[in-house]
């Protein structure tokens, strides 16, 4: 398929043969229970190969290209558990970018492309979450953000506030600024971190705030869902290509295990579910490209509907191992925790499902849950 002049697929080899070469460099870098540090060396190489300005326009430094080609960077870089904030990054930017104001675009827009910023982004479930969020008063916003992805590597917050107007917005906040501090907190995947954000007395002007609408808001959400039910897809690709490739070798009765038609069943069954999420993350991915008229509901279902499944097929892939699946050494667990924290990022599953009824029959009375 091809889009804006550039074949996803063709995109899609390039991105996983430089992943490839990474990964045989590193191997698979089964960390402690702080978990893995930023990847700096990766972070640095997708900048020079330009991934970071994808879907950023050309007038800032970007390639201008839509949310399928974003989409394909996220599916890669789920399949190698890669340890950098790609998805808040480009959140980040699409928020800027979407609603932000020429000289907002201007200040971060260009940095962003070039891999000179690191950012993170929280986004409110439903507007009528302001109950819950800090309020700027006087122009200035005290408050505790918890569990923000990257918070320990970021350089620069978008963080939902209650404006002096009464109306959602954006802030967008410096790491270094005054008043800005960052506590790390444990979190069950060990590829990527989170950390609660402190504000102190932080002072804001109308510059630093990007009025967060509810059209803004369901544009940030479908981009959110579509990366996280990618990096879902591609992780659970991998996860099973793992297990069938060690259900081939591993030997049981003077047979490969995978020979006995019991473990062909639930690893068939396991490539049905994967080929079905993966072909509902890429439409989702299309529709929201060309923001179509159901991109909303196709990018919530692809949410929930492919971080299940990821969750449930990690979990499984341990049991297939045996008791290899189970050890701190082997890779198995740290798709299983990657997938359970993509469950939660940006709304759980109940959430998603309950804003897919709400979107696909409008006025039966079913409302969305507040909060981040």
């Amino acid at each position: 398929m091809e889009e804006n002049g550039i074949a996803l697929d063709e995109l899609r080899d390039s991105i996983r043969q430089v992943l490839s070469e990474h990964h045989a460099q590193v191997g698979d870098q089964i960390p402690d229970e702080n978990g893995r540090p930023l990847d700096q060396n990766l972070w640095a190489q997708m900048t020079n190969l330009g991934w970071l300005a994808l879907g950023i326009d050309e007038k800032f430094g970007g390639l201008g290209l839509g949310a399928a080609h974003v989409a394909v960077l996220h599916e890669e870089l789920g399949r190698s558990l890669a340890s950098v904030p790609v998805t808040t990054t480009l959140i980040a930017a699409e928020a800027i970018g979407q609603g932000g104001s020429d000289a907002q675009q201007a200040a971060w827009l260009p940095d962003m492309a070039a891999g000179g910023v690191m950012a993170s982004i929280m986004l409110p479930f439903a507007v009528t979450a302001s109950a819950v969020l800090p309020a700027v008063v006087d122009g200035r916003i005290n408050g505790v953000y918890d569990h923000v992805p990257f918070a320990d590597a970021a350089s620069l917050f978008l963080l939902p506030v209650v404006q002096a107007d009464a109306t959602l917005g954006l802030a967008l906040l410096k790491a270094d600024g005054d008043g800005v501090s960052v506590r790390r907190q444990p979190a069950v995947d060990l590829t990527r971190t989170l950390g609660a954000v402190h504000l102190t007395d932080v002072a804001v002007q109308a510059q630093d705030l990007i009025p967060l609408t509810d059209r803004l808001l369901a544009i940030l959400r479908s981009h959110g869902d579509v990366a996280l039910a990618c990096d879902a897809v591609g992780g659970a690709a991998a996860a099973l290509e793992r297990t069938i490739e060690y259900l081939g070798v591993r030997e049981q009765f003077g047979r490969p295990i995978g020979s006995f038609q019991a473990l062909k069943h639930r690893a068939a069954n396991w490539k049905v579910q994967l080929e079905a999420a993966t072909a509902l993350a890429r439409h989702a991915a299309e529709a929201v490209a060309a923001q179509e008229a159901d991109a909303e509901t196709l990018a919530a279902s692809a949410k929930f509907y492919c971080c299940d499944v990821y969750a449930a097929l990690a979990a499984d892939a341990i049991q297939l191992h045996g008791g290899i699946g189970f050890t701190w050494e082997h890779v198995c667990h740290l798709f299983l925790k990657r997938a359970k924290l993509n469950q939660q990022i940006f709304g759980n599953s109940a959430q998603h499902k309950e804003r897919v009824a709400r979107l696909a029959f409008p006025g039966f009375g079913i409302a969305a849950e507040d909060g981040c």
